[in-house]
């Protein structure tokens, strides 16, 4: 009974629940903004797009690498909504969706910014690990 007793001690100080989300959040940015106005635009590592997006539609797609939890987003102040999220697996050298195949590294979030002309976009999301939020700012023509 002892044994039993200092063995639920150890697991119960031992979160095993908590082991597959430790993995820190280590980058967050824009990936791609898409638009009826200047079509798909994949921007990843810049800090603005070329092409003036906006017209009927819009969407903006956010890559994590690593785990993080209450991602928002906002364009010109205003919240957008989001409306996918897709596991992100290292695939071919590089972040891409899973589709079943590889382990998850991150995820992209596609959020909705339809009826808008562009301008500040800010996205942040809070690591399930230690650390600050990630905070990105980019600008949409």
């Amino acid at each position: 009974m002892k044994a039993c007793v200092i063995a639920a001690t150890f697991l119960a100080a031992c979160p095993i629940s908590a082991a597959p989300h430790s993995n820190n959040l280590t980058r967050a940015y824009v990936s791609w903004v898409h638009s009826a106005r200047a079509g798909a635009e994949l921007v990843e590592g810049r800090s603005s797009t070329a092409r003036d997006h906006g017209g009927a539609w819009m969407r903006i797609a956010t890559d994590d690498i690593g785990y993080g939890r209450n991602a928002q987003a906002r364009l010109l102040g205003s919240p957008l909504r989001e409306i996918r999220t897709e596991a992100l697996c290292h695939v071919g050298g590089r972040p891409n969706p899973c589709n079943g195949r590889g382990t998850v590294i991150g995820y992209r979030r596609t959020w909705e910014a339809s009826g808008r002309e562009g301008g500040n976009f800010e996205y942040m999301v809070i690591p399930n690990g230690v650390g600050a939020p990630a905070r990105v700012s980019f600008q949409i023509r």
